[in-house]
């Protein structure tokens, strides 16, 4: 693991072509209330029950990092799109999209339209996830 000395980004290679250009996580939220409201949520229940999480917001998503990078959220009008890797394709119906970063790892996207949608199921998901080594 490498971590990008000008913003503090973990990634897998070193010097990995990245942007550093962060902005301010409430513009991301910026007429987007629900999922404010469904994100703080989530960081809470993964704090709580998983781990603790740096936020790093950068101009296309937020990232959420563990010991790595293992959660994107993007805020939508209506919900919260949760995107986060697997050595697996999910079998539920929450399932939005999945798509196959390697021969091994799947990205799993879900959308979180309210705060109960916030379970045990999700919450696990994201604990395999915030637990995968990469």
């Amino acid at each position: 693991m490498w971590t990008c000395p000008r913003c503090k980004r973990i990634f897998k290679k070193i010097d990995q072509p990245h942007s550093c250009k962060q902005i301010p996580l409430e513009e991301h939220f910026q007429n987007k209330l629900k999922a404010r409201d469904i994100f703080n949520c989530l960081v809470e229940q993964i704090n709580n029950n998983i781990g603790e999480v740096k936020i790093i917001s950068i101009p296309c998503c937020i990232h959420l990092y563990g010991k790595y990078d293992f959660l994107a959220a993007l805020p939508k009008k209506e919900c919260l799109e949760v995107r986060f890797a697997l050595d697996r394709k999910l079998d539920t119906s929450r399932l939005k999209q999945c798509v196959p970063m390697s021969s091994k790892i799947y990205k799993n996207c879900i959308d979180v339209f309210s705060k109960e949608e916030i379970d045990d199921e999700l919450i696990n998901f994201l604990k395999e996830s915030y637990h995968l080594k990469n």
